[in-house]
């Protein structure tokens, strides 16, 4: 993959992390696309969703911190 595309894909991913907030209407993800990421890598909304998507899978493939089982002995 080249290196522009990589990077792309972590601004993209910088953008959203920055600006999504997952409980309100007037922020979801299309919004941030369109006043965000677009103006600034001007990449399809196609391709912005796949991008999420690599990042959501990437993100569901990392394995959950061990919880530390505390003992009383």
């Amino acid at each position: 993959m080249f290196k522009s595309t990589l990077k792309r894909k972590e601004t993209v991913e910088m953008l959203l992390k920055e600006h999504y907030e997952p409980g309100r209407q007037d922020r979801c993800k299309r919004w941030v696309y369109l006043h965000y990421v677009y103006p600034l890598t001007k990449i399809s909304e196609r391709t912005f969703y796949r991008y999420l998507g690599e990042y959501e899978k990437r993100l569901m493939a990392e394995p959950p911190p061990q919880a530390v089982q505390l003992s009383l002995f």
